[in-house]
């Protein structure tokens, strides 16, 4: 049996390892590391724990240097497909003595050591070990079977490493959209283990408590969110607002485990992790779906709504119960068939058997 390892910037939702949990079950040796651990708490495993990654003067240093894209809940529109990273001159310094930094801990690292022991590199991102490629590029010359998983805004804002995307022989997306802007990106949906979810906890009190849970408000449509949610409480007094952010995973959960109707995101980006959880513990879901990623999922559970037709998509819920419970029951049972871990990463281990891994 082939050994796969795969390198992620960090545990971002929880997906890069989620998909390493997929394959042991359907029984991959897969194996995960992260440059940073996830800030919110999700489960992870070995993390080189770089310096420099992200916040703080690093996020003004590259706003201030242009090598920091603005993310929203737009899809790309350039003209250059794939899109490629191409940084300002200042922030391919910034990049470059980054990855000096870095390679002080990578180069040192049991995973630099022992990379030639694996027989598949799967880059979450598609990025590797440092921006330069180092390492993963020498791998790819020697081994062959690298491929690359985008997911979230890395592709439709950053773009590709075009020495990486050169390299890579497969690639992957958990992004409709991002298949619209690479020729060889192929779809998968989400792993997702929807029995990790917390039970449902109603609570009889009256209250019809509705949900919003942005890690980052620009890609969610939070401001059109919290507007209508605003005139809705005016409305209705026995409407809740419960705004869920910025909290370690786990106390995320249990709070959205209490809400009746939760809200996803409103945009051109379709849904998200933060739904199928909703969505596993029988709790409508609001989000906005354009009709061709409509069309490509066929029957589906989510209540579609854009910003015109939210309010009026929100009364209806908070009016009915039935009407609450009935797209709560069919979303459970929709997660648990289409994202279903094993099933949903079979293109996946479709490569793993091509390349005699499996």
């Amino acid at each position: 049996m082939g050994r796969v390892l795969h390198i992620s910037s960090e545990n971002f939702a929880g997906v890069p390892y989620s998909v390493v949990r997929a394959e042991r079950l359907a029984g991959v040796d897969s194996h995960i590391v992260t440059l940073m651990p996830s800030p919110y708490g999700h489960p992870q495993e070995d993390s080189l724990n770089l310096p420099l990654f992200s916040g703080g003067i690093v996020s003004k240093i590259r706003t201030l240097v242009g090598s920091s894209a603005p993310i929203d809940n737009v899809r790309y529109r350039g003209e250059q497909i794939p899109p490629v990273w191409n940084p300002s001159p200042a922030g391919k310094v910034l990049f470059a003595l980054r990855d000096f930094v870095w390679d002080f801990k990578v180069k040192n690292s049991r995973w630099v050591r022992e990379l030639d022991s694996y027989d598949a590199l799967a880059l979450d991102g598609g990025i590797g070990f440092l921006r330069s490629g180092k390492y993963v590029l020498g791998w790819a010359e020697r081994h062959g079977c690298l491929i690359t998983i985008y997911y979230g805004s890395d592709l439709r804002k950053r773009g590709v490493i075009p020495r990486i995307d050169s390299a890579a022989r497969y690639v992957f997306t958990f992004e409709f959209d991002h298949t619209l802007i690479h020729p060889g990106a192929k779809f998968m949906f989400y792993p997702f283990f929807a029995d990790d979810m917390p039970p449902r906890r109603v609570r009889d009190d009256g209250k019809v408590r509705i949900g919003h849970s942005p890690t980052r408000r620009s890609t969610k449509g939070t401001d059109v969110i919290l507007t209508v949610l605003g005139r809705l409480r005016g409305k209705f007094p026995q409407v809740e607002i419960v705004l869920i952010e910025g909290l370690p995973y786990q106390k995320a959960l249990e709070l959205k485990s209490e809400i009746d109707i939760f809200i996803d995101q409103l945009g051109e980006l379709g849904y998200g992790i933060s739904g199928l959880e909703a969505l596993a513990m029988g709790i409508p879901v609001v989000c906005q779906i354009l009709p061709d990623f409509e069309r490509f999922l066929g029957e589906h559970p989510f209540v579609n709504a854009d910003e015109r037709s939210l309010e009026n998509v929100l009364i209806q819920l908070v009016k009915s119960e039935d009407m609450r419970v009935d797209y709560g029951e069919r979303g459970r049972g929709w997660v648990r068939r289409v994202h279903s871990p094993v099933d949903a990463i079979e293109p996946l281990l479709e490569v793993y058997r091509k390349e005699g891994l499996v």
